[in-house]
């Protein structure tokens, strides 16, 4: 009839909000210069942006996908979230590429983030401050974000899912076994990047620990020890593994007599004058795994004799050393060795243990 308007098409409630989200997200990462592709709303399949990653204007070869949301609608119980159903941990899981959440406060302006596919790959989620631990399930409804992204914490985003793309790629644990000590040493920190949330890479760094050497072997041992009630580490939510990944990974520090003898000499060899057995020191972060295996004591015995026989006293020494705290009789046990071992009574180190022991009962390790 003549002067009715025609029905139109309605706004869909969020729209505005949605694309509020994006726009701001959009807006502050080409700001800091990283190259921005938005998915057709038509192809929407987890992602509103494909993001590569630049340093110094050059794109980095790295690529995230970004999962945008908007509004109020996503500030439940006094945190923002993402909701999440089962598909969608499977997918932020099974993605190549990794997804990024984002979640714009159209009031603040605020925008926060999480990697969401981290987070779906670990076993564990953590909340801290108080280091409350949920199980991983996919059966989890929403996940909360707690980064804030902004021109000041940029670089730090930048810093972390570079890292996470470095630890990630194909090739990651390889750099591992390179003959140079300081790739192995990027193979360290990729195991030390996913460790943290999922036991398996620092269950690797554990299994290949014995074939490095020099720093990236000082690095393992390192890392290794977080996993561990290390009693001088100072803890923050940068390095705390949860009980969760720390008891599966404590799990392989079982240690053959081969093993702990190439270790103790190695870190005699960082350090000959023995400072490095000391509170702070790598001595110190290798008894800490070692000292996880229940049947450390019964080994230590079998390891001496490798390491007299390959005339590595000093290491002896050490082991002796390791041997006695442990002991029910440590000037007992000891004097047996050094009988099996005459060659260990010439050293002086070894001279020095007996004495302290004869005197005092036992040693420190550290």
């Amino acid at each position: 009839m003549a002067g009715e308007s025609s029905p139109r098409k309605k706004l869909r409630v969020g729209h505005r909000s949605e694309r509020g989200g994006i726009n701001a997200v959009r807006d502050l990462l080409e700001r800091q210069g990283l190259v921005v592709d938005e998915v057709d709303g038509r192809s929407d399949y987890g992602r509103d942006l494909n993001v590569d990653i630049t340093r110094d204007s050059e794109i980095t070869g790295g690529i995230i996908g970004v999962q945008v949301k908007g509004g109020r609608s996503f500030f439940r119980r006094g945190r923002w979230v993402i909701p999440a159903t089962k598909v969608d941990w499977a997918y932020w899981r099974a993605s190549t590429v990794p997804i990024i959440g984002m979640v714009h406060d159209p009031d603040s302006g605020i925008i926060r983030w999480t990697n969401l596919t981290e987070a779906a790959r670990s076993r564990v989620l953590t909340n801290l401050p108080g280091f409350k631990i949920q199980l991983q399930t996919d059966d989890l409804a929403e996940i909360a974000l707690d980064e804030v992204l902004d021109d000041d914490s940029f670089d730090s985003f930048i810093t972390r899912t570079e890292a996470y793309l470095a630890a990630t790629a194909d090739s990651a644990y390889l750099l591992l076994l390179d003959s140079d000590d300081e790739i192995r040493r990027q193979g360290v920190f990729n195991c030390w990047t996913l460790g943290r949330r999922d036991p398996r890479p620092l269950i690797l760094l554990r299994r290949v620990l014995t074939s490095l050497s020099g720093r990236s072997l000082y690095d393992g041992i390192s890392v290794l020890a977080h996993a561990t009630a290390h009693p001088d580490i100072f803890w923050t939510k940068q390095n705390w593994i949860s009980p969760v990944v720390e008891t599966a990974v404590q799990a392989s520090f079982r240690w053959s007599p081969d093993e702990l003898a190439e270790l103790v000499h190695a870190v005699e060899t960082f350090d000959e004058e023995g400072s490095d057995w000391q509170r702070g020191g790598i001595g110190q972060s290798l008894w800490s795994i070692l000292v996880v295996d229940p049947a450390l004591h019964a080994k230590l015995p079998s390891a001496i004799r490798i390491v007299v026989e390959a005339g590595r006293l000093q290491t002896a020494a050490r082991l002796l050393i390791c041997l006695q705290y442990l002991a029910d009789d440590p000037v007992g046990e000891v004097d047996i060795l050094i009988q099996a071992h005459p060659s260990l009574a010439q050293h002086e180190m070894t001279r020095l243990v007996v004495e302290h022991l004869h005197e005092h009962g036992r040693l420190d390790v550290y």
